[in-house]
């Protein structure tokens, strides 16, 4: 189960940001290559890099297909034939446009010059159009909207008026102009694509508010029609979730239709099949719930019937796809630890579970009894395998980016164990073991706990909340899947609304208390708790309720429930989980989980990290739980970062963030910990 120690080095998060991510697996039409984005950072020259590598399905080797360089951005891949790949690219451009490059000969030809940006880029072979991304202002064309932010530019105020919310969302404040879904007819010239005509905004005349931004498109096999998804935009649509699947004229020529109108709910990721009869998607019934189940829709084009596959399925897919012959359905479901590939078998109503342990993240057909899949655990990240149909669950590894640089590393099995928790039901916890680990000795314990709160902590890599890290720094690290997770049925999800402060908290306790009494190498004298969003919040929210932990972190973290209401954008989700405090029968459930009122019990050490640009739970949140921190002479710490958002993004970023947390946690554990040198 553990390695020879004299063999592996630790994993620090210097190893973490280096890391390199593969993303965006592409099969050629021949099923001989994969191309695939490649993104590397460089702690030295604190800089990173995006290129195209191409991956061969016969002999497993990868070779550059775009060169890497410092500030590369190549992405978005797509087969235009068996010999040539579009990608989108900014190339020395502050807007990001279309190019070509031969496989044969790496030549790359610039196809777009747009000077407003593109991304999202589909191509359909059969009607020789692309279909794209672009922000415009309403009713222009790209060349009248890149003009019209000129003039905003110029103008002498830099007053903006809002009649409506959204008023800003995620990092970014709203403007006039949106996301819309464009075609292009292209040709062939030169054994790459040129542009053949005027770009077309297929939403343009559609009858709503203001529009719709698509999030989600595809070509129908004949190419005649574009297939989308996009949210119900106006008045409520910050407190509501409801999103249409739109067929439209790939030419634009008439207003799209809307074939889920019996829907208020949620809706994504639609997908014909390739025999051009069904339409597939991912449906939410419920208003105004974005962690309601996601059930799959099967759509007959013909008849316009719909028909709910898998109805007795307790778990929520989170993606799918059809297969090459349209006979069954590909899609990841988060089940448990894992987020496995099922297959759904049509005719028979089966379904086959493909992959076993780790997280599969994406998947692509290569033969009728094969896929090509990128899939991560903890112990490494997404690779690309390929994968059988026959549900032996064996994998072949394909991609080697990241062996040399961490195979020689320590990463922890993940064991697993399950306890009673809240209302008496099961709950799972994720354990990590430290480096070095001798069970013979005791070690302090990081119980590491995730945000959503719809959300589970699977076995699968992670770029900020990576349990290994704290394994190699010496800490034993528990992972509780309490009540509200969105991997162990709708039930299990849907018991967190009006119980932030109830179940999760009883879990965690709980199963901190099985765990420290059935693990004899467990220092029940040394713990600590760290979380990030809904984390954050349990954080503030343990601070006032126990005092067990040694030292807490709590990064983008709820301080009040009620300004949280108030000032978080996506307010469905708030109104959901809490109520509406603005009305007054809701306002108790609003104030009944605030940590903020329990502030007089707060004595725990603790480092609070905040992101300026975090507009999902707002830069005054961290702000004010350092002010109760530091006016109850409490030892506190805040981290906040200018450039970030709810996330930390940027590679010095995440260092300084470890080296910060990691110091603060060993400061409590009188643990010696990794400290960025820099």
């Amino acid at each position: 189960m553990f390695p020879d120690w004299s063999t592996k080095s630790k994993f620090l998060p210097t190893h973490l940001t280096e890391t390199k991510r593969i993303s965006s697996v592409a099969v050629s039409p021949n099923s001989k290559n994969a191309v695939f984005v490649l993104d590397a950072y460089n702690n030295t020259a604190k800089k990173s890099g995006t290129n195209l590598r191409i991956l061969s399905m016969a002999d497993s080797t990868t070779n550059d297909l775009t060169p890497y360089s410092f500030g590369a951005s190549d992405y978005e891949p797509f087969w235009i034939d068996d010999s040539n790949v579009g990608f989108v690219s900014f190339r020395g451009s502050p807007n990001a446009n279309l190019f070509s490059v031969s496989t044969i000969d790496g030549s790359v030809v610039q196809v777009t010059n747009y000077t407003n940006g593109i991304g999202y880029v589909v191509y359909s072979s059969a009607a020789k159009r692309i279909a794209f991304s672009s922000f415009v202002f309403q009713g222009m064309t790209m060349d009248e909207s890149a003009e019209e932010a000129e003039v905003i530019a110029d103008h002498p105020s830099s007053g903006v008026v809002y009649d409506k919310l959204f008023v800003r969302h995620w990092d970014s404040w709203i403007t006039k102009q949106r996301a819309q879904l464009f075609t292009v007819p292209v040709k062939i010239s030169n054994g790459t694509l040129a542009i053949a005509g005027q770009p077309s905004n297929l939403v343009a005349s559609y009858q709503g508010e203001w529009g719709l931004e698509p999030d989600f498109y595809t070509f129908s096999p004949d190419g005649n029609s574009v297939l989308f998804s996009a949210k119900i935009e106006g008045r409520e649509e910050s407190w509501q979730t409801e999103a249409g699947i739109f067929i439209s004229p790939a030419d634009g020529s008439a207003a799209p239709t809307r074939i889920n109108s019996n829907f208020k709910g949620a809706a994504s990721n639609p997908v014909y099949s390739n025999d051009g009869k069904y339409i597939a998607w991912l449906q939410m019934a419920t208003p105004g719930y974005e962690s309601d189940q996601n059930q799959v829709i099967l759509y007959e084009i013909a008849s316009k019937t719909q028909t709910r596959l898998i109805p007795d399925f307790i778990y929520s897919p989170s993606s799918l796809a059809f297969s090459k012959d349209s006979k069954s359905i590909f899609m990841t479901v988060p089940v448990e630890k894992d987020s496995p590939l099922y297959q759904y078998d049509l005719a028979k109503s089966t379904l086959t579970r493909l992959t076993a342990d780790g997280v599969v993240s994406s998947y692509n057909q290569v033969s009728s009894d094969s896929l090509v899949i990128t899939m991560s655990t903890f112990q490494f990240p997404d690779t690309i395998f390929t994968v059988s149909t026959s549900g032996d669950k064996k994998l072949k590894k394909l991609s080697t980016e990241n062996d040399a640089n961490l195979d020689s590393l320590y990463f922890s099995p993940t064991d697993n164990f399950w306890f009673n928790g809240a209302m008496n039901e099961k709950v799972q916890a994720l354990v990590v073991y430290p480096y070095g680990f001798d069970p013979s000795k005791k070690y302090p314990v990081a119980c590491i706990i995730h945000g959503g709160p719809q959300a589970s902590r699977q076995d699968g890599w992670d770029y900020g909340w990576n349990p290994n890290i704290y394994a190699n720094q010496g800490f034993v690290g528990i992972i509780i899947n309490f009540h509200g997770g969105d991997a162990y049925g709708q039930n299990f999800t849907n018991s967190i609304q009006h119980n932030w402060g109830t179940h999760p908290f009883e879990d965690i306790m709980t199963g901190m208390d099985v765990f420290l009494e059935k693990a004899a190498y467990t220092d029940s004298n040394n713990t600590v708790a760290l979380g990030a969003s809904y984390g954050g919040y349990m954080v503030n929210w343990i601070n006032g309720q126990t005092d067990r932990f040694n030292a807490l972190v709590g990064h983008g973290g709820v301080f009040s429930t009620v300004s949280m209401s108030y000032s978080t954008e996506e307010l469905w989700f708030v109104e959901h989980d809490l109520g509406k405090p603005y009305v007054e029968s809701q306002r108790a459930l609003v104030e009944k989980f605030n940590p903020e009122r329990y502030v007089a019990n707060w004595v725990t050490p603790t480092l609070i990290i905040q992101g300026e640009f975090d507009y999902r739970v707002p830069v005054s949140e961290g702000l004010s739980t350092f002010t109760a921190l530091q006016r109850r002479g409490i030892d506190s710490k805040f981290l906040y970062f200018p450039d970030e958002n709810h996330s930390i993004l940027d590679g010095p970023n995440s260092l300084k963030w470890h080296s910060e947390v990691l110091n603060w946690i060993g400061k409590y554990t009188s643990t010696k910990t990794w400290s960025w040198e820099y």
